[in-house]
């Protein structure tokens, strides 16, 4: 008899205190999962979600999984990766979204329902709202890692050793071989040679300087593109991505089908402003070659 008085008084009790924190018996207390949470406690996860897709866009499930066509809608959970080709895809929770660009990748590494953790590889865009997201962006290949409450920012891996970091709104913090920097808005800070620079204003506009064939008619399959864009920036020519030295060279040997064409170069600096440069080559099998022999014209 005493013990089923003490489990009614128990009940009671109970039913005082959730009625005087405004819910009724039986209902759970929300969990509140706004970044995440500190180690050794449970994990309340939410899986990123495809909020935009197009191109050609591929998901693979898990490190080893075969890829297949990404579709709006998907779920990726940890460990699941996205990779785009000539399209762009955009995934994201509550408060954090993450543009995945042209020739990128995203794999994520984990996320609760307003906390994005991934590795990047390529360019990535982030849009935290403030106060209601975080997210942590890890480089493929490298020790930089960016984050952010609060922000709009570009993250941008050449896979050279450049890492570019660019913030148009809000703050970043970027660290990297054992330095952290603050990035603000309208400054980049990038990665060089084994170190992490301080952050500096963009510039005013795009940086690029192309080098073009001297001769716009051959009867070559190929003809050769260099030039000059600011560091962290990418090239692509005729929509292919060109590898972009530390210092901001490029050079490429562009293929070339017969007849009149427009050859396009392409430069996205690391604060996601583009800008194209183009020229019109003709290729012509019938056109000779002429070389010039220099004891001709010496004495």
């Amino acid at each position: 008899m005493e013990r089923g008085s003490s489990c009614a008084r128990r009940a009671l009790v109970c039913a005082a205190l959730l009625a005087a924190c405004g819910r009724p018996a039986g209902t759970a207390i929300p969990v509140k999962t706004s970044g995440p949470l500190p180690p050794g406690e449970p994990q309340v996860r939410a899986t990123a979600v495809v909020i935009s897709r197009k191109g050609r866009v591929e998901l693979q499930r898990g490190t080893v999984g075969r890829w297949s066509d990404a579709q709006v809608g998907d779920r990726l959970a940890p460990s699941d990766a996205l990779r785009t080709h000539e399209g762009e895809a955009e995934v994201g929770v509550d408060g954090v979204k993450m543009r995945v660009h042209e020739a990128s990748a995203l794999r994520l590494k984990d996320a609760n329902d307003r906390w994005i953790r991934a590795q990047v590889r390529g360019s990535v865009e982030s849009d935290v709202e403030p106060g209601k997201g975080s997210v942590d962006v890890e480089v493929e290949g490298s020790d930089a890692r960016a984050s952010s409450q609060g922000g709009h920012f570009f993250v941008t891996a050449d896979g050279r050793g450049v890492v570019a970091v660019a913030a148009v709104t809000g703050a970043v913090n970027l660290s990297a071989h054992g330095k952290r920097v603050e990035v603000k808005p309208g400054t980049v800070s990038r990665t060089v040679g084994g170190a992490l620079e301080d952050a500096s204003p963009a510039l005013r506009r795009v940086l690029l300087s192309v080098r073009w064939p001297e001769q716009r008619a051959t009867s070559k399959d190929t003809v050769p593109v260099s030039g000059k864009v600011e560091a962290g920036s990418r090239v692509f020519i005729q929509g292919q991505p060109i590898p972009v030295e530390p210092g901001g060279s490029f050079r490429a040997d562009v293929p070339l089908r017969d007849g009149k064409q427009t050859v396009a170069v392409v430069a996205i600096d690391p604060m996601g402003r583009r800008k194209q440069v183009d020229t019109t080559i003709v290729r012509d099998q019938s056109t000779p070659t002429v070389r010039v022999k220099k004891k001709l014209w010496s004495r």
